[in-house]
């Protein structure tokens, strides 16, 4: 008896140890990711004379929201607040919808396959180009059309940005939908149009939730084309936010009050999808 309790002491101590380590390192990856926004945070609420001084004050003892004050009275940020939502999610609506669209009739063989095969080639070449070989091409066509420091111009460019990750992506969740589903809705008679939002779009919520979720944050934090397609009316967060950085100094309080307001959106919008990016492919459409 005595040694059977000894391997069972022993177990149990191994187990322990086991799991000791997997919550310290779990602790350790959770420390590395949450302190950057800990630090965001309470730069933002820190006096002047408190952020740069050596060794750095992790936990301030005296605050102030003026940095958060002075950039909505002292810079208007309101405005580009509302420009980087007005373009975040329109960018998002459009290329889900076109992307979903396209990618549903490939997956769905409704087109040529010689067709369909160049058309992915295609779509996959455009999105290897690194976006600073685009950006010139963007401009001079986004200025000849009359659209510079303009939301729409923004929009445009940001779609055709995102449209061949969504059809990649979305190309996958329609292909791996189970075919009896089709065929069934086939034989009731519904419509192709019906097939795709009827039966399709709901059974692929957490395709959908996913691409909006990159979407949204490519559209939300883009910071290249903002700064060449814009000068003052259409200018976004990213802009302003590299503003406060030049030659002279570093406005470190505005700049991390802004950092703050432009890390809640895309936080709020996450949390609100994460329903749908936990569910199933088809939760259940196909039972027996």
């Amino acid at each position: 008896m005595s040694n059977i309790q000894n391997i069972l002491f022993r177990y149990r101590m191994k187990q322990g140890a086991q799991k000791i380590i997997v919550y310290l390192m779990i602790l350790i990856i959770i420390a590395v990711v949450v302190f950057p926004f800990y630090w965001l945070i309470t730069t933002s609420i820190k006096f002047e004379g408190d952020m740069q001084t050596f060794p750095p004050i992790f936990f301030p003892a005296r605050t102030t929201f003026q940095h958060y004050i002075d950039v909505f009275v002292k810079s208007g940020i309101g405005k580009n607040l509302r420009n980087s939502l007005v373009v975040a999610v329109s960018t998002t609506f459009l290329s889900v919808l076109f992307g979903s669209l396209a990618a549903y009739s490939i997956a769905k063989s409704y087109l040529a396959r010689k067709f369909r095969t160049g058309f992915l080639v295609a779509v996959l070449v455009i999105r290897i180009f690194p976006p600073v070989v685009t950006t010139m091409p963007y401009f001079l066509i986004i200025t000849r059309l009359g659209l510079y420091d303009t939301l729409i111009s923004m929009i445009i460019t940001y779609v055709a940005y995102c449209l061949p990750f969504v059809i990649w992506l979305m190309l996958g969740f329609f292909q791996e939908m189970p075919h009896e589903i089709e065929k069934a809705s086939i034989v009731d008679g519904c419509s192709v149009w019906q097939r795709f939002y009827r039966i399709s779009l709901p059974l692929t919520l957490p395709g959908l939730a996913t691409t909006s979720v990159f979407c949204f944050i490519l559209g939300w934090n883009e910071f290249l084309y903002a700064s060449v397609l814009t000068s003052q009316n259409a200018k976004t967060l990213p802009v302003v936010i590299a503003s406060y950085i030049s030659d002279q100094r570093i406005q470190w309080g505005p700049m991390t009050a802004t950092g703050v307001l432009l890390v809640i959106p895309v936080l709020i919008f996450a949390i609100a999808a994460q329903k749908y990016l936990v569910r199933g492919l088809t939760f259940g459409a196909v039972k027996g």
